[in-house]
């Protein structure tokens, strides 16, 4: 596709709801998951619980990428949330951020901090995760991650959805009465 056809596809073709099963992450404030494929892209948005009085939704936004390596291009965050359309009050100027950043087991996570001093905090969090560490949805090798969250607590309670308990796996429901599922009919005990 050309860039002007993606942009007008990407325009011109909507979200659906998905099962909250579906979720490329787990994360388990989740409420909705809603997703769509375009063209080089697949994403998804998890809107998330919100409980504080801040304008705009707690969303995790995925962007997953690429089959070839070599034209995924280096991780563009200011780009990314443009293109988003996702409302990230109370972060205005993203070139103006005070971005801090730490390693762990899913490589670097960056991040913006706004609180009202107050016990209010809300985050801009921005992650690249590649198949070297994590299962990606099928045929993409990046996924490109945005999350802006707003809780009563602390920026680590915030950062929560980005880290590697959350990002780093697939979502997983509980069965009704909490029964432990099996990982394969072959798993469970002979008769």
């Amino acid at each position: 596709m050309l860039p002007g056809e993606l942009e007008t596809a990407m325009a011109q073709t909507p979200f659906g709801p998905q099962r909250l099963d579906s979720a490329w992450i787990s994360v388990p404030q989740t409420e909705m998951v809603l997703e769509r494929s375009v063209g080089p892209y697949a994403e998804q948005r998890l809107l998330l619980v919100n409980t504080t009085s801040v304008r705009g939704d707690n969303v995790v936004y995925l962007r997953a990428h690429g089959g070839d390596l070599a034209f995924n291009g280096r991780f563009q965050p200011v780009k990314l949330i443009g293109d988003l359309g996702v409302d990230i009050h109370p972060f205005t100027a993203v070139d103006d951020l005070n971005i801090q950043s730490e390693e762990d087991d899913l490589g670097i996570l960056n991040w913006a901090e706004w609180t009202n001093n107050a016990g209010l905090t809300c985050i801009l969090a921005l992650r690249r995760l590649d198949s070297a560490s994590r299962v990606l949805p099928a045929n993409r090798t990046i996924m490109d991650m945005v999350v802006r969250n707003c809780v009563r607590g602390t920026a680590q309670q915030a950062l929560t959805p980005a880290r590697p308990t959350q990002a780093g796996f697939a979502a997983r429901v509980k069965r009704p009465g909490g029964a432990p599922e099996m990982l394969s009919p072959l798993a469970g005990p002979l008769p």
